[in-house]
């Protein structure tokens, strides 16, 4: 009896919880990954695999949409961040799909995106799609 009670109040109390969302204030374009660099100074969103990676002494490279040097964008971590992420990055992040979000830059002429925060990540996404999201 108790171990249903205690089934029921987990369930009832699971419907309130809520998945963790971005705030997104325009969409202004669903681009194709080759034009990424069109987007360099706003904020998107990217979903793509990471096809491969480097850790660095000080900072980790994930290359999406494609294996170096053909990578389209770049996800650069600083060392200073990695106790954040909980592990290692290469190993959370490499041949999963994810979805990024920050600020494009150009680094060299390739795009990158910095990511400081494991919420700019997610690695859990059943999305098919390869799309870029600009938003103001």
């Amino acid at each position: 009896m108790k171990t249903l009670l205690l089934i029921c109040l987990l369930v009832s109390t699971s419907f309130g919880l809520k998945a963790q969302e971005v705030e997104i204030d325009q969409v202004i374009g669903h681009w194709e990954l080759k034009d990424i660099p069109k987007a360099a100074g706003k904020e998107v969103v990217l979903v793509d695999s990471v096809y491969d990676g480097r850790a660095f002494e000080n900072h980790t490279l994930l290359n999406v949409g494609g294996n170096f040097p053909n990578q389209l964008i770049s996800v650069f971590i600083d060392k200073k961040d990695y106790d954040k992420f909980g592990g290692d990055v290469l190993k959370l992040y490499q041949h999963k799909k994810i979805s990024v979000h920050g600020k494009l830059s150009l680094h060299k002429d390739k795009p990158q995106i910095v990511v400081t925060d494991p919420k700019q990540l997610n690695n859990h996404l059943s999305w098919k799609q390869k799309v870029l999201n600009v938003i103001f």
